[in-house]
């Protein structure tokens, strides 16, 4: 299982990345669940680590916006791809009163030139028809499962385990990199051990305090070792 951590700043990048992150995801945890950064910040931060940490796969979200919006989500998409990065995320926020919205939206993403990433927002449960009809496209190099409401505790808290596992199968079947993401601790190793994701997001695990304080590399190292290690694993003071 890989680990993407969320950063906000070139600075943060660096540091997450040599402590042992795989992925590297570029928002501003201030801003809302996926919060967006700047565009010049992104096309910085992507610059920096293209020359420092060449291998490192890069990606940023669009920001926290509603389905109605799909035509403000596709600009968005397109200048975000443009900054340089491998993946683009858009959140997929419920519409129960039109649920053709996320359908719709689906469909627009999986046309576009760009390496999307469609977030699950999953604080009212998973649609796993929509997941289907997004892995139909083969457009999606990964599906991603988060919450929008990060005081109401982790994912695997809030979401059956038999639901994420579903997801995750599913979405692996179909030859896509599953990722979980949604307040998740660092208590939260041994069980994401046993979904298996290809990938796991963190945020305020790896923080000084929370989500919107700064990050701490300790926290990145000993998480990383968490994940390898499985249950038991000591968090002694790392390296």
């Amino acid at each position: 299982m890989k680990m993407l951590v969320s950063v906000r700043d070139a600075g943060e990048a660096l540091l997450a990345a040599e402590a042992g992150a795989d992925f590297i995801d570029l928002k501003e945890p201030a801003n809302g669940a996926l919060g967006a950064l700047a565009l010049p910040d992104v096309a910085h931060i992507v610059s920096v680590l293209r020359g420092r940490q060449p291998g490192l796969r890069i990606s940023a979200t669009v920001g926290d916006l509603s389905l109605q919006q799909a035509d403000e989500i596709l600009r968005r998409v397109e200048r975000v791809a443009a900054c340089g990065v491998d993946y683009v995320k858009v959140g997929l926020w419920p519409e129960p009163s039109e649920p053709g919205l996320a359908s719709t939206l689906v469909d627009a993403l999986a046309a576009c030139a760009a390496r999307i990433v469609p977030v699950f927002v999953a604080d009212q449960g998973i649609d796993l028809a929509l997941v289907e009809h997004a892995l139909a496209s083969g457009a999606f190099p990964a599906l991603m499962v988060d919450t929008a409401d990060k005081r109401r505790g982790s994912l695997l808290q809030r979401v059956p385990l038999a639901t994420l596992a579903a997801f995750v199968a599913t979405v692996r079947a179909r030859g896509a990199m599953a990722g979980l993401a949604g307040s998740l601790r660092a208590e939260d190793s041994d069980a994401l051990r046993g979904l298996a994701p290809d990938f796991a997001g963190f945020r305020g695990a790896v923080t000084r305090g929370g989500r919107a304080d700064a990050l701490d590399p300790r926290l990145v190292r000993l998480l990383r070792r968490r994940l390898a290690a499985g249950a038991g694993a000591p968090l002694a003071a790392a390296a």
